[in-house]
């Protein structure tokens, strides 16, 4: 069997040692990746644009939508959590003295946390009836709603600093395949790039933003896959 060479505080990651949380990360990766097919919101009319009867319509005839995406959405939240504790836990394994344990956490923390704003703005439209609200209240909440779009555009720069954090671990501590940690490299640095943006506009932040964002649903099935692997190997 092949060994890691890293440094003084890296600990190489034998495929038998974090069996256990390979397979919890395998599971939670691929159930994040399936769970976030249902969290694409339906399209809606612009704030402003239209009167509360015109947004309860809206909400009335994206009823079923907005149903999967609230269910979806508290799935992703725990698949999410449970996911990036997993990841921290094959971090601190393989690299017990290092920083990028916190910033696997805080990254999937604040991932989740914004996650978990967007999906109460969904339950906004679930839970309630509408028709018992008054006008202002129903406007209100469209309008608030978008915010929850603002901080899909903040999500970017989280999911890339869980990515890249647990990448970098994972490729000095041979926690997975080393495509894999590449990938996530260089996927982050494009997601944190996209941050420039906010600072000079220009088209090529548009397109980084965008390949962060994608990055994000492609990576959980492929982090499933690695993990998989590693686990099948490390029982024979």
């Amino acid at each position: 069997m092949s060994t890691v060479t890293t440094g003084a505080d890296v600990t190489p990651v034998t495929p038998q040692a974090p069996a256990r949380g390979l397979g919890v990360a395998a599971g939670a990766a691929l159930a994040l990746f399936a769970s976030m097919f249902g969290t694409w919101t339906p399209e809606s009319p612009e704030v402003g644009r239209t009167d509360a009867a015109g947004i309860r319509a809206w909400a009335a005839d994206a009823a079923g939508t907005l149903q999967l995406n609230a269910f979806a959405g508290v799935l992703a939240i725990v698949a999410l959590l449970v996911l990036t504790a997993a990841l921290a836990g094959l971090v601190r394994q393989a690299a017990p003295n290092s920083v990028l344990g916190g910033l696997t956490l805080l990254g999937g923390g604040l991932l989740a946390a914004i996650n978990t704003v967007v999906t109460g703005f969904t339950l906004l439209w679930v839970l309630p009836d509408l028709a018992a609200l008054d006008d202002a209240t129903v406007q209100t909440w469209y309008a608030t709603t978008h915010v929850g779009q603002m901080l899909g555009e903040i999500a970017v720069v989280t999911q890339s600093l869980l990515m890249g954090a647990f990448s970098l671990a994972a490729l000095r501590g041979g926690i997975v395949a080393r495509w894999l940690c590449w990938l996530g490299i260089v996927l982050a640095a494009v997601g944190l790039s996209s941050v420039l943006g906010l600072i000079v506009p220009s088209p090529v932040f548009q397109t980084t933003w965008l390949v962060g964002l994608y990055a994000w649903v492609l990576w959980p099935l492929l982090a499933s896959i690695a993990f998989a692997v590693r686990l099948r190997r490390g029982r024979r």
